[in-house]
């Protein structure tokens, strides 16, 4: 099987959407006319401007999903800073208003683990 982009953005903003973040909009425009890697670009409903988000094509279906975690959760936190709210995104319940999870590749596939404990909260696309 493999996870396109939107594939792996949906996981991700299911995350969103259920963890109370920001709303993400998605510009189905390429970011990159490569044919290495899949793009589009990301909004915050909340702010102007736009960040492109890029997978490399050659990546492996549970790569794919903590990249594009990676990048949209780095986008999410900026936005978050910005708008002078809590940029913990999304938050580790072990250590509330400490840090956000991280997205990494574990045992079960991608998931958000806590930087300090290593343990996963919750695999990407299950937070809530």
């Amino acid at each position: 099987m493999e996870i396109s982009l939107a594939d792996a953005l949906g996981l991700v903003v299911r995350d969103l959407e259920r963890t109370g973040g920001l709303t993400l909009r998605v510009l189905d425009e390429p970011v990159d006319n490569s044919y290495d890697y899949e793009s589009v670009w990301m909004m915050s409903a909340a702010a102007p401007g736009r960040t492109g988000l890029m997978a490399p094509r050659w990546f492996g279906d549970a790569e794919r999903v903590v990249h594009v975690a990676d990048q949209v959760q780095e986008f999410i936190l900026e936005e978050l800073w910005g708008l002078g709210r809590s940029a913990t995104w999304p938050e580790c319940a072990e250590h509330p208003g400490s840090h956000p999870l991280e997205a990494r590749l574990t045992d079960d596939g991608p998931g958000w683990v806590c930087p300090k404990s290593g343990r996963t909260g919750a695999r990407i696309g299950e937070l809530g």
